[in-house]
């Protein structure tokens, strides 16, 4: 069963890389298309249904992540009744060792939502900045006639 969970939390990892790289590709593409006027339009549309689609998934990870962080309490609990109902004695420190190895693939895929929650989140930023420009630009090119 370890071994399982530690090929889910590598798949996951691999899942989110390959998800950040497709949507920073996306984006950089998508901002050079900005020199031409003609393209604006699509490229428009394509960050507001991109800004979208993040809100969404970032808010998805955050529901699995707020599951993920009671299921880590419970199971901490209960590593940390089981250490202490042992017949070994041990120092606090020891204790919190021993707990900490059970449930660290746990933390691990903790880390790793949490990480690609702040990725959405920075790139959900970048996405409204590159919003603010491109309604800028609009209104120049408007005034410039």
């Amino acid at each position: 069963m370890e071994e399982k969970q530690v090929s889910n939390k590598d798949k996951i990892s691999d899942k989110f890389t390959e998800e950040r790289n497709n949507v920073s590709l996306d984006i950089r593409r998508n901002v050079e298309k900005l020199n031409n006027i003609k393209n604006l339009k699509e490229v428009q549309i394509f960050f507001l249904s991109t800004r979208q689609r993040l809100l969404e998934e970032n808010h998805t990870l955050m529901e699995h992540l707020s599951k993920l962080k009671r299921n880590y309490r419970d199971k901490k609990g209960k590593a940390w009744e089981t250490v202490s109902n042992l017949n070994m004695r041990y120092q606090a420190h020891e204790k919190k060792v021993i707990v900490d190895g059970k449930i660290t693939n746990i933390q691990e895929t903790i880390e790793i939502i949490e990480n690609q929650i702040s990725f959405f989140s920075e790139t959900i930023k970048t996405v409204d900045n590159v919003l603010f420009g491109l309604k800028t630009r609009l209104d120049l090119e408007k005034l410039l006639g």
